[in-house]
C-alpha cells in the first residue's frame, strides 16, 4: 500500500488517509487550514474561525445545494460566522473613529492652551517678546512657546524670560504634566565633540 494515498485539492499527497478533512501540514498552509474541497460539512470551531471569507463563501455554496439536516446546520453555522465577522469589523471601525475623534479633540485642546499662554505672555510683556537677535532672525514668537528651551532663551526678550519664570511654556513636556517654567539656573546642552578620546590606530 502506498505511503501517501490521498490527494487534496492542490495536489498534495496527504498521509495517512485519516488526515483527510483535517488541517493541511504542507508549507503553504502550515496546519492552519483545510482546502475548501476537503471541508467537512460541519466545520470545527478552529477551522471556522481561520477560514477565509472566500473559502466560507465557497463552502456555503456547496452545502446550500445539499438537502440533509447537516447541510442546513452548516448553512446556519457559516451565516452566523459571517455575521460575527461583520459585527467585529463594525466595532473595529467604530474604535478607529472614536480614536480619531479623541486625537483631534486633544490637538484642539493643545492648540487652545498654546493660544491662551501666548495671549497671557503678550499682555504681561506688552508685546515685547523677541530680543534683538530674534528680530534680526525674523523668529516667529509663537515658536518659542513650544520649541526647545535653548532656543527660547536665545531669542526671547528679557520680559518674556521673566514671565516664563512663573508661567510655564506649553511644550510637549508641559502636556505630560511636567514643570516647564524657566528656572534661574540653566545649563545649555553640551555639544557632541567628534574625535575626542579616540585612540589612534597603531
Amino acid at each position: 500500500m502506498a505511503r501517501y494515498n490521498v490527494r487534496d485539492l492542490l495536489g498534495h499527497w496527504v498521509k495517512p488517509r485519516s488526515k483527510r478533512d483535517k488541517m493541511c501540514p504542507h508549507a503553504c498552509c502550515r496546519n492552519k487550514r483545510v482546502h475548501p474541497a476537503n471541508y467537512p460539512v460541519i466545520l470545527p470551531s478552529p477551522l471556522l474561525r481561520k477560514a477565509s471569507d472566500d473559502d466560507l463563501a465557497a463552502h456555503f455554496v456547496k452545502v446550500s445545494s445539499g438537502h440533509t439536516p447537516g447541510d442546513r446546520k452548516a448553512e446556519a453555522q457559516i451565516l452566523h460566522e459571517m455575521e460575527r465577522r461583520d459585527a467585529m469589523e463594525i466595532r473595529r471601525k467604530d474604535r478607529q473613529t472614536e480614536s480619531k475623534r479623541l486625537l483631534f479633540a486633544k490637538r484642539i485642546e493643545k492648540a487652545e492652551e498654546v493660544d491662551r499662554r501666548w495671549l497671557e505672555a503678550e499682555n504681561a510683556t506688552r508685546g515685547y517678546m523677541l530680543n534683538k537677535a530674534g528680530k534680526r532672525a525674523d523668529i516667529d514668537e509663537r515658536s518659542l512657546f513650544t520649541g526647545p528651551e535653548s532656543r527660547a532663551r536665545r531669542y526671547a526678550s528679557e520680559e518674556l524670560l521673566n514671565h516664563w519664570q512663573s508661567h510655564p511654556r506649553p511644550t510637549a513636556a508641559y502636556f505630560q504634566g511636567k514643570d516647564t517654567t524657566l528656572g534661574a539656573q540653566y545649563t545649555a546642552p553640551r555639544r557632541k565633540q567628534y574625535g575626542v578620546g579616540r585612540r589612534r590606530a597603531a
